[in-house]
């Protein structure tokens, strides 16, 4: 049997005391990923009012479709946004593997989307009390039995399509931290997603 050469893998060595989270490119994320959520959300609730007529009940089934769609791409699209900041941001220390910094990369990511979805939920909570506070919500007798039926099927499916796009955005914001930080590894500029008509050209 012959011998096989293996060839180690020479990394430098971990310093140790040296936190790997870079909370400067965190919150740099989160803030991108807020912003694009509050940005979504009006392009959303516009979206909605102009295609659903409230007063039928196909055009209020189709507005409680486009609201659940919409809750899931939201969180999917800001995440992304997000992570791909924090990735390309964070700093390359160069003392592990390609799998290790590939893995700092998505724990950027992962931070960055749990820091949006905490924000963007006790700022939601925080507007939920004070709107309960100043207009109490009193029983309505004229609601019919079938609006009452699917208002609670709207519920169900705006919570359903909430959770599911925490759970893409996770996603989203992982991958995305991998690509941001493989361009910024890279050497990719921005320029190479720019067109010719916005480059800066060499006086």
């Amino acid at each position: 049997m012959s011998d096989i050469d293996h060839k180690p893998v020479t990394t430098a060595a971990a310093r140790p005391g040296v936190s790997y989270i870079e909370w400067g490119a965190i919150f740099a994320g989160a803030v991108v990923a807020g912003a694009l959520t509050v940005v979504l959300t009006q392009f959303g609730a516009g979206i909605g009012l102009a295609t659903a007529d409230p007063t039928l009940e196909d055009g209020l089934t189709w507005g409680i479709f486009l609201v659940g769609l919409w809750l899931v791409l939201i969180p999917f699209a800001s995440a992304s946004a997000g992570g791909y900041v924090a990735g390309r941001m964070r700093s390359h220390f160069g003392d592990g593997t390609a799998d290790e910094s590939e893995f700092r990369d998505g724990i950027h990511g992962i931070v960055v989307w749990a820091l949006a979805t905490v924000a963007m939920g006790l700022a939601a909570g925080f507007s939920a009390a004070i709107s309960s506070a100043i207009a109490p919500a009193a029983a309505d007798p004229d609601v019919s039995a079938e609006m009452m039926q699917l208002m609670h099927s709207a519920s169900t499916i705006t919570a359903f399509a909430a959770g599911a796009g925490a759970v893409l955005g996770a996603a989203g914001a992982w991958f995305a931290a991998l690509a941001g930080g493989n361009h910024r590894d890279e050497g990719i500029a921005i320029s190479a997603f720019r067109g010719p008509f916005f480059r800066r050209t060499q006086p």
